[in-house]
């Protein structure tokens, strides 16, 4: 993160306006469809920067402006019974927790996607 004057500022991501280096990418043009941005994206990423940004606490990809992430804050598994400020005394003791958002995916199941979306 960089401070300017008082101010952190977050550095440039791909797409972002800041970011000359990238916003001309493919994957950054909004007007394309989704199928093309995503080839354009993937054919760009190593096998190393792939296989990096499947665990929970992804890598940061400097060149094409990504920046590391924990999967753990999507907030698609529900609520997790740990954690700070996080407590079950009453009558509810857990709380759903859902499968990592990539297994539900790759069950291309839309009747499942559906359902935890009723949740």
């Amino acid at each position: 993160m960089m401070v300017v004057g008082a101010i952190a500022e977050e550095p440039p991501y791909a797409c972002d306006n800041r970011n000359p280096a990238t916003r001309s990418y493919t994957f950054c043009d909004a007007s394309k469809p989704i199928t093309v941005r995503v080839e354009d994206l993937i054919s760009r990423l190593s096998l190393v920067e792939k296989v990096e940004q499947l665990s929970n606490n992804a890598s940061t990809v400097q060149r094409l402006g990504i920046p590391k992430y924990e999967w753990w804050s999507e907030a698609l598994h529900g609520v997790s019974g740990w954690g700070r400020g996080i407590h079950f005394n009453g009558p509810i003791h857990t709380a759903t927790s859902f499968p990592q958002v990539i297994l539900t995916a790759a069950s291309f199941d839309a009747t499942l996607w559906y359902c935890i979306y009723q949740v």
